[in-house]
């Protein structure tokens, strides 16, 4: 597997460049035989630099637990802002714990990692996942001083359906005669990044697919208001705060349109947004190289830019 070299990259002027396939089979071909290498690694390593504490129970319901993970510096208590990642897995699938690559990638930008669980659509369905990663943020509030945490600089950041819910979340939150705030000042949001998120729940791709349907706890036809209620492209407001979008023209899983009405409707209300359309490129592209060296440069200076770590500004 290959290893990424962060500060090389960040150090870049411009967004590493890469080539196109013209079918999703080239890339599979590619993967295949190591012409679009893996770089992302679920059980990485954590460095004695990095603190790691796990399984924090944030939220207990119908007697279960729902759980996060802590990354920050060892030898800094210094407050940091926060990232809070929330996973993938179309909703119904994934967990907290493989995300300790991202947890050493922000502690090395100068923030503190919250990785994020919440209750799957197997177990219940919207707006129940919202209301976890809503309850996660009002716990990291409450719990800052413990671990390193500026609770008034939180990016919500995540991929697929985990971007989905970083979305949602930051634009539905500054409603504040919404339920999805509560509890929280929204202005401590002060960025989104949404890696292959789904943002239009009504695309006709997505209301008639299984897994959509499993998450609304209610068909197309049986409840059509529910889905534009789920969808994040509902909640643009011109107090959203700003986001990065990064989306392949290749996704057969979430088609690159959900991203393009998102990035449509944030420039319509005048909410700072940095769209990056990966031609030729498939679902969960930033796990490959050299996508995974363009995501963590746009990450990297999207961050800057409008959620900077003191890290950064040094």
């Amino acid at each position: 597997m290959r290893k990424l070299d962060p500060p090389t990259i960040y150090a870049l002027e411009q967004p590493p460049p890469y080539d196109p396939w013209s079918i999703y089979g080239e890339f599979l071909m590619a993967a295949a035989k190591g012409d679009a290498p893996l770089v992302f690694d679920n059980a990485a390593e954590i460095p004695p630099r990095i603190k790691r504490t796990t399984d924090l129970t944030f939220k207990e319901i119908n007697g279960g637990a729902i759980c996060l993970d802590i990354f920050q510096a060892a030898d800094d208590d210094t407050p940091r802002p926060l990232v809070i990642y929330i996973h993938g897995g179309y909703w119904k699938a994934g967990s907290q714990k493989a995300h300790g690559q991202h947890g050493i990638e922000f502690v090395d930008m100068g923030y503190t990692m919250a990785s994020v669980d919440y209750r799957l659509s197997g177990e219940a369905p919207f707006p129940a996942a919202v209301l976890d990663i809503r309850d996660a943020i009002r716990w990291l509030c409450d719990h800052a001083s413990e671990y390193a945490i500026n609770p008034d600089r939180i990016t919500l950041c995540g991929s697929s359906a985990g971007g989905h819910l970083s979305a949602f979340i930051g634009l539905a939150a500054q409603d504040r005669s919404r339920q999805y705030g509560n509890g929280f000042d929204p202005g401590i949001i002060k960025a989104v990044i949404s890696l292959s998120g789904i943002h239009d729940l009504t695309l006709p791709f997505h209301h008639d697919h299984p897994f959509t349907t499993q998450f609304i706890g209610a068909t197309y036809a049986e409840d059509s208001a529910r889905y534009i209620e789920a969808s994040p492209v509902t909640h643009v407001s011109s107090n959203s705060p700003p986001v990065l979008l990064m989306h392949g023209t290749l996704d057969g899983s979430v088609p690159v349109k959900h991203s393009d009405l998102l990035a449509q409707r944030l420039e319509a209300a005048k909410v700072p947004v940095m769209y990056d359309c990966i031609d030729g490129w498939a679902h969960c592209m930033q796990w490959f190289s050299p996508i995974a060296e363009r995501t963590l440069w746009r990450t990297y200076h999207f961050l800057r830019q409008y959620a900077p770590s003191d890290f950064m500004l040094a």
